[in-house]
């Protein structure tokens, strides 16, 4: 997790942060739909806090699905969506949620193991943003919520957007550019031929069932469900082993290189991004793979423009919400 930002363009004041709908995904009576309002009313002082500020940051709830249910291996959720909205959103190019303490009513916590989501680009589901928490207790009427909403905003670091003259020149090689350079980023554009002999080595072989089957007992997890992960994992190979698409661009790098790249776009001749028809990310150990389709074969003279999730184009803004009421 990155530390806090202060922005320099982009500041956010103390604003107050208020419920402003709840789309229950289950069967209520009208009488619990009053009660949840009721109760998201008067939980009301939810505040984003933030000093020095220029310009308004609002933080809704949006969404609560609540689906608790313990079958076997299977558990329920709670699903949390959100929404943001400011004067200066427009500059927000993705964001995601963190959630740093979870609680429902009976001290209970939600908070699920793992690492934080992936920023999800504004353009995207209304540039709404969810976050899945663990089963409330069954008689639990409410819940706490202690975390972040974190964006990213690359017109605050020149450094968060690097671009690659005539990339297609240099297949199955590393890009050399000064900004990757600077950015400690190796990445390199594979061609078709490379790209199949790479996913021939990648086939999950016994050494790697022995490396999950570890990791799946180390996190707790039972045999059935380690030995389901495996089949699922050899299904997914399968169905993205399959011969690269004509046109296709494909970028391979560490996975933790690629973790650090938000979004690869193909700049057209006349400058502006080319029309992605898939996006597709897979990744095998410690390597990653992103394939990107355009509707159209890229001319030898594309850019790529890399947009990079430096520190500077990272911006924290803090939520504390009391009482949410569960549907």
């Amino acid at each position: 997790m990155v530390a806090e930002q202060q922005p320099d363009s982009l500041r956010f004041p103390a604003a107050r942060v208020y419920p402003s709908r709840f789309r229950m995904k289950t069967h209520m009576q009208q009488q619990r739909v009053l009660r949840a309002w009721l109760s998201a009313a008067l939980a009301g002082l939810l505040w984003v806090n933030l000093a020095h500020a220029q310009s308004g940051v609002k933080v809704a709830l949006d969404e609560v699905v609540d689906d608790r249910f313990s079958e076997g291996p299977l558990r329920g959720s709670l699903q949390v969506g959100f929404t943001i909205d400011g004067k200066d959103i427009e500059r927000v190019s993705a964001a995601r949620i963190i959630i740093k303490e979870a609680a429902d009513d009976r001290g209970q916590s939600l908070v699920l193991k793992g690492d934080p989501p992936d920023f999800s680009p504004r353009d995207i589901n209304g540039g709404k943003l969810s976050v899945r928490l663990a089963n409330p207790s069954r008689r639990s009427k409410s819940v706490n919520l202690k975390g972040a909403v974190e964006l990213f905003v690359p017109s605050r670091d020149p450094a968060a957007r690097v671009r690659v003259e005539k990339p297609l020149s240099q297949l199955d090689k590393p890009l050399t550019t000064k900004g990757l350079r600077a950015a400690k980023l190796n990445v390199t554009l594979l061609s078709r031929q490379k790209y199949n002999e790479k996913m021939k080595s990648q086939k999950l072989d016994a050494t790697g069932i022995a490396e999950i089957r570890a990791r799946g007992k180390a996190e707790g997890a039972s045999e059935e469900e380690i030995n389901k992960a495996i089949e699922l994992i050899k299904a997914l190979q399968e169905l993205g082993g399959g011969e690269v698409p004509e046109g296709a661009v494909v970028i391979s790098a560490s996975s933790n290189d690629l973790d650090r790249i938000h979004r690869v776009e193909i700049l057209g001749a006349d400058g502006q991004p080319m029309n992605i028809v898939s996006r597709r990310t897979s990744s095998f150990g410690k390597e990653a793979t992103m394939i990107l389709q355009p509707s159209e074969p890229p001319s030898a003279k594309a850019v790529l423009e890399f947009q990079l999730l430096t520190d500077k184009a990272r911006v924290l803004v803090p939520f504390d919400m009391k009482n949410v009421a569960l549907p």
